[in-house]
């Protein structure tokens, strides 16, 4: 038992692994801000080119949707770094590419959720607001969004809680995030807390965006009920 206890939750290793672990854990906040930012604007951008009146549009969006949902996350960072990139054009570092790679595959996902929570607003709300008056983007801020936070919120945050989980992924094509760090410092301490600081601090996170999204769900639910 104090074997165990040596080499899984030893403070002395974690606090000699302090510094790498910091650069792991400042690389995982960098890559989530800029994913949780870019990846919901993705999927508007996607979903706004599904709404133009033109069919070889909303075809090629379709297709591409569900290109994207069936290449694997892991996949689609190589092929974003070592091929999508590069033949664009662009000469990127690990970060950069990483931000591509999962903003736009769970871009694909936020789109779909738009689609849905639009689709879900019922078209008795339309006709209501156009006898009032009501057009174009005053309809769409005044009765159309509103309505489509409400239902979309849970959704948005699970959506989020996913995209939150693929981080460590990014470690495939040689991003520097916390487990990665945990990885290195693993190494050189030989011992495995850092490791399990690593993973403990990843399901801690989780844990609390699943209740976010738990409390989220009910919110919204009483909000549609009342």
């Amino acid at each position: 038992m104090n074997a165990i206890f040596t080499h899984f939750f030893d403070l002395d290793a974690l606090w000699r692994a302090r510094i790498v672990m910091g650069e792991g854990a400042l690389g995982t906040l960098r890559l989530a801000a800029a994913t949780l930012l870019l990846a919901p604007i993705a999927g508007m951008a996607i979903y706004a080119v599904q709404l133009l009146p033109v069919r070889g549009a909303r075809c090629a969006t379709e297709w591409f949707i569900d290109l994207m949902r069936a290449i694997p996350l892991l996949v689609f960072l190589v092929m974003s770094y070592y091929l999508v990139l590069p033949l664009a054009g662009l000469s990127v570092d690990a970060f950069s590419a990483a931000v591509f790679g999962i903003a736009l595959k769970h871009g694909v996902y936020f789109a779909e959720i738009y689609r849905g929570a639009y689709q879900s607003v019922p078209r008795g709300q339309f006709d209501a607001a156009r006898m009032i008056g009501l057009r174009g983007r005053k309809l769409l801020r005044l009765v159309v969004v509103p309505q489509m936070m409400v239902i979309m919120a849970p959704a948005l945050t699970s959506q989020a809680t996913l995209l939150l989980r693929d981080l460590p992924l990014a470690f495939v094509i040689g991003y520097f995030e916390i487990l990665t760090s945990a990885r290195a410092a693993q190494v050189f301490t030989r011992n495995s807390t850092p490791l399990m600081g690593a993973v403990l601090a990843y399901a801690v996170t989780l844990l609390l965006m699943q209740w976010v999204t738990g409390r989220v769900e009910r919110m919204s639910r009483r909000r549609m009920e009342a």
